[in-house]
């Protein structure tokens, strides 16, 4: 049997990556409206679920993440990145119709990916299919 999870609020669920370099950090991602995570085991992890603190793909077994194509980008940088640097970061992650488009962006500038993850939080459905 096939287990949908979504969140029964819209833009509960988001997709955030960390990067940084020296004494710098990056946290960006999208806010989707909407989506869900698939699993074949029945979701027992449930009884001890947080709304506030959320599920996360990392720490689950889903055979299948289902994202919606409407959200909305999110960035932020540590205190310590110069605001020019941020500049030219924010253009890239603006400018990219793709996670790897960011992605390389950010690693040619000696950036590096150190954490990704999706996380869905609030209350939760969960459907047999």
């Amino acid at each position: 049997m096939v287990f949908k999870i979504s969140p029964k609020e819209e833009f509960h669920i988001t997709e955030r990556m960390t990067y940084r370099k020296d004494n710098k950090e990056i946290n960006c991602g999208f806010l989707w409206k909407t989506g869900n995570f698939v699993t074949s085991h029945p979701p027992d992890f449930l009884a001890t679920y947080e709304e506030s603190i959320g599920l996360s793909l990392g720490n689950q077994d889903f055979s299948e993440v289902n994202l919606s194509s409407e959200g909305q980008k999110l960035i932020y940088f540590s205190e310590t990145t110069p605001k020019d640097e941020q500049t030219a970061l924010r253009a890239i992650f603006e400018g990219s119709k793709t996670t790897d488009d960011f992605d390389i962006g950010f690693q040619h500038k000696g950036w590096q990916l150190v954490d990704m993850d999706v996380v869905m939080w609030g209350e939760l459905s969960v459907n047999a299919a």
